[in-house]
């Protein structure tokens, strides 16, 4: 029997079909809605509907502080109507009262990758997803953490600049959209994309290299970090951007740059996420059936 994945995204809700040996089918996206709960849960329902086949339920991962035992959005991210919404007591009645689990994104990700992608034989391994934030998920002996408020690994909010007068946060300076916005203003060009960032670097455009190699470097500094209040066996890189593989390579030859002038006790071992932006999709799905069983 096939589960319906869905993640909620702040621009797209992207879903598809997912069996018990996590292969995805009939994959798609919505526009999400930025107006109401009850928008949403019209969308969310019909994309259930839209499917003839009897489904086992629905995997939903999603942004911001998320009470998956209870199905509670106690944050949502940059879908702020969300904040504190029920969304598995609201949705189900409208979906056959089939069963509903629902987690944070980035956790769903990591997840996934330690399930069966790539951090499968690793006990302890940390994940960064890079998109309009920076999502992440730290897994210790194969579970997940939490922490006491829900926002163990949510490294967006981690700050950037240590200056007693700065609040600049992570997110502000280093996600993808922080950056591609950084070089659409360079080169005047509001049309320009990640991919077409990823393409200016690659053909060597001076100011296009100048600021992803800043970037490269930035996420090597945090990657350092991580492992020294961590120490994971692996960190995982992940988000849209990573299906580029001049991403993860790039942050490989900062880390290398990084080790040779500063003290470290190891270069922190990095590697892309094999699931790439369906990776939140599978993790929502071990979350529904951990839910189930």
């Amino acid at each position: 029997m096939k589960t319906l994945a869905i993640d909620i995204g702040g621009t797209f809700i992207k879903y598809g079909l997912i069996d018990e040996e996590c292969h995805l089918s009939q994959k798609g996206k919505v526009p999400t809605p930025q107006d109401t709960q009850e928008h949403i849960l019209e969308v969310l329902s019909g994309l259930y509907h839209q499917f003839d086949e009897d489904l086992e339920g629905i995997a939903i991962s999603a942004p911001g502080r998320i009470d998956s035992e209870n199905g509670v959005m106690i944050t949502g991210g940059a879908l702020r109507y969300l904040d504190g919404f029920h969304l598995v007591e609201n949705l189900k009645p409208l979906c056959d009262n089939k069963p509903i689990s629902i987690e944070n994104d980035a956790k769903a990700a990591a997840l996934c990758e330690s399930w069966i992608g790539s951090s499968k034989d690793c006990e302890n391994s940390v994940v960064m997803i890079f998109g309009s934030g920076i999502g992440g998920g730290i897994v210790y002996k194969n579970d997940i953490i939490r922490g006491h408020q829900l926002i163990a690994g949510e490294f967006s909010p981690v700050f950037s600049d240590m200056r007693r007068d700065s609040y600049r946060e992570m997110a502000d300076d280093y996600s993808t959209l922080t950056v591609v916005k950084k070089v659409k203003e360079t080169k005047n060009d509001e049309s320009l994309t990640g991919e077409d960032m990823m393409r200016l670097y690659r053909e060597g455009d001076e100011e296009v290299v100048s600021i992803v190699e800043d970037w490269f470097f930035a996420i090597a500094k945090y990657c350092y970090n991580i492992d020294n209040i961590i120490n994971p066996d692996i960190i995982c890189i992940g988000g849209g951007i990573s299906e580029d593989p001049l991403f993860v390579e790039g942050i490989e030859k900062a880390l290398v740059e990084i080790e040779k002038h500063a003290f470290t006790f190891r270069k922190p071992p990095i590697t892309v996420c094999q699931y790439h932006n369906d990776s939140n999709l599978i993790g929502a799905y071990y979350t529904f059936k951990k839910t189930l069983h």
